[in-house]
């Protein structure tokens, strides 16, 4: 069995072109995701997907295996799609280049039970087995439930996905007894869901909330998610980095 961990590093984001290489702590965004990954020791090999030059130079200086993919991919899935044609393996694992936050112990939990619960029910209808699993973690603060780039989860009990938005879901308006899910960018594919997702058009609630993992969903694909503790923040602006630089000093004086 072969897992292979892929960071899609696309340059040039909308609201914060080049932050996959920003620096956080004299390092780019993509070595502190590539460490991460490197270290949980569950991944039998770990590349960057890149699309520009300024990202392949920085994987040559810093010893990152690095894939060549096209600028045209809309979303992380797409490019994971084209990178996997160029790398054979049982099992994709996606790692988002712009979270420096997760750990090894975040992708080792998510890996381990993707891969154990796709192979236990690999012999079942598709209606009965996992076809993705993606990482999900509590939201800590109401700024962040009702920030649209924090893309809200709302489980079944074992954990299915029933629907995702950038909207405050579920709505509470009988109770504010719930813990907010948000998405994590750690994600385990198989080559057959790759391949179904690039086949398949853009559905049409992932256009409106512009979410990949929503052309599964909607579809009737079985999208699980793995409750993961670790506390976890995406760059998306030059804001949020600075709140990262913030919690990446806090964490190195906590562990002196």
């Amino acid at each position: 069995m072969k897992i292979v961990g892929i960071i899609p590093a696309r340059f040039n984001s909308t609201r914060f072109p080049g932050k996959v290489l920003a620096l956080l702590d004299n390092r780019p965004l993509i070595w502190h995701v590539y460490n991460a990954a490197a270290e949980s020791g569950i991944l039998d090999a770990v590349c960057v997907a890149a699309d520009h030059e300024a990202v392949q130079k920085a994987c040559a200086e810093y010893n990152i295996p690095c894939l060549v993919t096209g600028t045209w991919h809309p979303n992380p899935t797409s490019r994971i799609w084209e990178a996997a044609g160029q790398v054979e393996a049982d099992f994709y694992v996606m790692m988002g280049a712009d979270e420096p936050m997760i750990s090894p112990g975040d992708i080792r939990q998510v890996v381990h039970q993707a891969v154990k619960a796709m192979s236990e029910t690999s012999g079942l209808p598709e209606s009965d087995r996992p076809f993705v699993v993606n990482a999900m973690a509590s939201i800590t603060s109401a700024p962040e439930v009702f920030d649209s780039a924090n893309i809200k989860i709302v489980c079944s009990q074992a954990g299915k996905c029933l629907y995702a938005s950038r909207s405050p879901v579920p709505y509470p308006k009988g109770s504010l007894d719930y813990s907010y899910k948000k998405f994590v960018s750690i994600g385990v594919y198989t080559k057959e869901a790759l391949d179904f997702f690039a086949a398949s058009p853009i559905s049409r609630l992932e256009k409106i909330e512009e979410f990949d993992l929503l052309r599964f969903i909607e579809q009737g694909k079985n999208v699980i998610f793995e409750d993961i503790s670790g506390s976890t923040l995406s760059v998306d602006t030059p804001k949020d980095l600075e709140r990262i630089r913030e919690q990446f000093e806090d964490r190195k004086r906590n562990e002196k």
